[in-house]
């Protein structure tokens, strides 16, 4: 499989699948989350396998493809409202996110706020992701970088070969 199917088949069909067909939005975060910092790793020099870029490619795709609202919480380690603290590292590492974010879905908006707002709930600051809103975000960042590589436009060779094998 090359990248290109792999974001369209994977990254776009089957996270939008399992959020919206089966309505598991809670696992769709932490999808979503892998997904941005393989997007950083599409756009960046460096081979898939790199260790310690995790913080970097996931920052970079946010700067790189995400709309501007987004960039404010590109945040240092241990800073209030790190998205690749908060939300990456916490659902790959525990399953929950960190204290600072609240995930929920649009049928939620009016008990707990708007996409990217910062509202107090339970005693807490917290950064509002609705997951819809965030998946309609991801697929268009995984578009973005789908056109780079039919455009030739992304450097590193990796985005043109076979990456991945899957069974049919």
């Amino acid at each position: 499989m090359i990248v290109k199917d792999f974001i369209k088949n994977v990254l776009i069909d089957e996270i939008k699948s399992i959020q919206q067909t089966h309505g598991h939005h809670y696992l769709s975060f932490g999808l979503i989350s892998q997904g941005i910092e393989f997007l950083g790793a599409c756009i960046d020099n460096n081979d898939f396998h790199v260790d310690s870029k995790g913080r970097e490619r996931f920052n970079n795709a946010i700067i790189t493809l995400f709309p501007n609202q987004y960039h404010q919480y590109i945040k240092r380690k241990g800073e209030q409202f790190d998205l690749y603290g908060n939300l990456r590292c916490g659902l790959l590492h525990i399953v929950v996110p960190g204290s600072d974010i609240e995930l929920i879905q649009e049928s939620e908006i009016s008990s707990y706020g708007e996409h990217l707002e910062i509202k107090t709930l339970r005693n807490r600051d917290r950064l509002i992701l609705v997951s819809q809103k965030l998946m309609t975000d991801f697929e268009n960042a995984c578009n973005n970088v789908i056109s780079q590589i039919e455009n030739n436009s992304i450097s590193n060779q990796k985005v043109y070969q076979d990456f991945l094998s899957t069974a049919p």
